[in-house]
């Protein structure tokens, strides 16, 4: 069962949720501000995989991008309870081919979410120990996934920051 404060914090970040659907055990919800709509895993915090602490996953896309985000969360996810391993802050998973048709998304960045503030990045409980750690995953085209491979990481983060690309847009060149 989902820890509550889990629950309560995607409601104060991400907007009003409803169930989307289940996945071995853990539920996606999407959730829904103005400026854009998430899915986000309740429940994988609870799953006996290898990670550092207890994850949860979120991927925000813009309005009418519902599908995107919630296939592209919904294979991360299948791809960590498959190995019972979770994901690590700047890690760049590529795919080598788009992941959506009609796009140019051939890779996801996991890092800190675009735009919230850091207290999202985790949950804590009373005594300030983490209860959950939120994985925000962020749609890259073939372009940023190359320089992410040739350059480092650091090096795309630090041209995302700069060139404020609309990272909620998965249609974006």
């Amino acid at each position: 069962m989902t820890d509550p404060r889990i629950d309560d914090h995607f409601t104060r970040h991400l907007g009003d949720g409803t169930v989307a659907e289940q996945l071995g055990g853990v539920a996606i919800w999407r959730h829904e501000r103005p400026e854009f709509v998430s899915f986000a895993t309740h429940g994988l915090a609870d799953k006996p995989i290898t990670a550092i602490y207890p994850q949860e996953l979120v991927c925000s896309v813009q309005p009418g991008q519902d599908g995107a985000a919630l296939f592209l969360l919904r294979t991360t996810l299948e791809l960590i309870l498959r190995g019972n391993r979770g994901l690590v802050n700047n890690q760049v998973i590529p795919n080598g081919e788009p992941l959506l048709a009609r796009t140019s998304i051939t890779g996801i960045l996991v890092s800190s979410h675009p735009y919230l503030e850091d207290t999202f990045e985790a949950v804590f409980d009373t005594d300030r120990r983490v209860v959950a750690e939120i994985m925000t995953l962020i749609p890259l085209t073939d372009h940023e996934v190359t320089q992410a491979n040739t350059a480092g990481v650091d090096s795309l983060i630090d041209h995302l920051e700069s060139a404020d690309p609309p990272l909620l847009d998965v249609t974006r060149p």
